[in-house]
């Protein structure tokens, strides 16, 4: 039996930073079953012994961007990220080195990631709350990725994670 991780990624902290924690939140109230969940505001090696054991993990994270606005999403595999690019993560996540890695030391690692971004405006103030356009965008971004990646619809749970 396949095993699927949703992994929400962030600091709640850091204003924009923690949509990836409230959004793997929502989806998780959504799929039952379906993956279990795992929230970390953890760095690279760090996300070694989550992923293990793995066969399928997704991804939900914030990132910052000098050209796209807040709200703008992205998805991508780590196959899609070029080599030392840590799809410019605040966890500076080098995602195709780090599954490297634990499969040069012997760990089951996931065959299948997808990683799925909300760009966002603010992660260095201390503080509660997301910026407007995060607020107006991370719910339907959630539903989002519950509908693509885990075949769910309807009305998720509303609120912050």
């Amino acid at each position: 039996m396949s095993r699927t991780l949703l992994l929400g990624l962030g600091n709640e902290l850091l204003r924009d930073d923690g949509v990836g924690l409230a959004a793997a939140r929502r989806i998780a109230g959504r799929i039952d079953d379906r993956a279990d969940l795992a929230r970390a505001c953890v760095a690279n090696l760090d996300l070694l012994p989550i992923l293990k054991g793995y066969d399928r993990v997704v991804v939900v994270d914030a990132y910052l961007s000098e050209v796209d606005p807040a709200g703008t999403r992205v998805h991508a595999t780590p196959e899609d990220l070029p080599r030392g690019f840590g799809y410019r993560s605040f966890h500076t996540l080098p995602f195709r080195e780090l599954l490297d890695l634990g499969r040069v030391v012997g760990w089951p690692m996931p065959r299948e990631v997808s990683i799925h971004g909300l760009c966002v405006e603010e992660t260095t103030t201390f503080g509660e709350g997301f910026t407007p356009a995060v607020e107006d965008a991370w719910r339907d971004w959630a539903d989002e990725i519950a509908r693509e990646e885990f075949g769910v619809g309807g009305e998720a749970a509303t609120g912050r994670a």
